[in-house]
This record gives C-alpha cells, structure tokens and sequence, in this order.
C-alpha cells in the first residue's frame, strides 16, 4: 500500500489473483480507517470482488478504467 505525490490513498493489486486483491483492500481499511482509498486491479474477477467486499462493509464505490491495462476502484470515506 502507498500514498502517492496526490496525498490519494492507493493499493496496487494489479497482476494479483484473487483472494490477494480483497486481502489488500482489508488492510487498506484497517491502515486508512474511514478514509478514501483506491484499488487497482487487472482482472474482472478482482474487480468484482474488490467492488463487492467494500460495498458490504458500507462503502460508496467507484469503478473507473485504466486504460488497457485494468481498473480503479474507488471506496468513499465512511
């Protein structure tokens, strides 16, 4: 997990295989408490499941492309 030049909280998860993504993004919630943060992933299976996982512990997501190269998705505060 890092903090990027944009002070935006930021997990790269891309080229993982699930279950690795979600496992990520819980310890994304638990370093940056209620604050918003992004996840990127490659696949569409991670996409998904990152997606799901944060909408069930009550967070607003996003989900933008990256290009060729996967997807952002975005948890908001909680």
């Amino acid at each position: 997990m890092s903090e990027n030049g944009n002070a935006e909280n930021r997990v790269d998860a891309c080229g993982l295989s699930c279950p690795e993504p979600v496992l990520l993004t819980q310890g994304a919630l638990k370093e940056y408490g209620a604050a918003a943060f992004s996840v990127d992933v490659s696949s569409p299976a991670a996409r998904d499941n990152v997606k799901r996982f944060l909408e069930e512990r009550g967070r607003a997501v996003q989900v933008e492309p990256l290009g060729q190269t996967g997807w952002r998705v975005k948890a908001g505060e909680a």
